[in-house]
């Protein structure tokens, strides 16, 4: 019997989406730990006991400074990020067409700044997460498994 794989549903990414198709993003400081000077969606690390819908939203108040309510967000889907030598990440994604404030850089410690992407055609400084995030909002499928060795044979 083989050993169950280190999983984690570890993050959350809470998608704004405006009626064009444009999702808000972040730009992260150069001197992020993670993807430094790269746009990225708004999201990050679950908290204990904390479930996955109130975790993004907590995020995007963080974030942004926008409140979404629990109505106003849908479950997208899942990615599955295999980390080499880590731990396989899950990122619970939910997207909110609607929200309470004006979005605002609410982390300028973090963060140089909000901008609106394009989910069809993302600027090539966006972070290869989030580029596969929208693809996976535009094209499905609701789960998308991300950095996993080739096992040979087609897909």
């Amino acid at each position: 019997m083989s050993e169950a794989p280190h999983l984690l549903i570890a993050d959350v990414a809470q998608i704004l989406l405006r009626p064009n198709g444009a999702a808000l993003c972040v730009r992260r400081r150069p001197d992020a730990a993670l993807a430094p000077g790269q746009l990225t969606v708004l999201g990050g690390h679950l908290q204990p006991d904390e479930p996955l819908d109130r975790a993004a939203r907590r995020e995007a108040q963080e974030e942004a400074g926008v409140l979404v309510g629990a109505g106003q967000q849908e479950f997208c889907g899942l990615v599955h990020h295999h980390e080499p030598g880590g731990r396989d990440r899950v990122t619970a994604v939910f997207v909110a067409q609607s929200w309470s404030g004006e979005p605002h850089n609410a982390e300028p410690d973090k963060h140089e700044g909000l901008f609106w992407v394009s989910l069809e055609n993302p600027p090539v400084d966006c972070h290869s997460y989030t580029v596969a995030i929208f693809h996976m909002l535009t094209h499905g499928p609701s789960y998308r498994a991300l950095n996993w060795p080739s096992q040979g044979g087609s897909v």
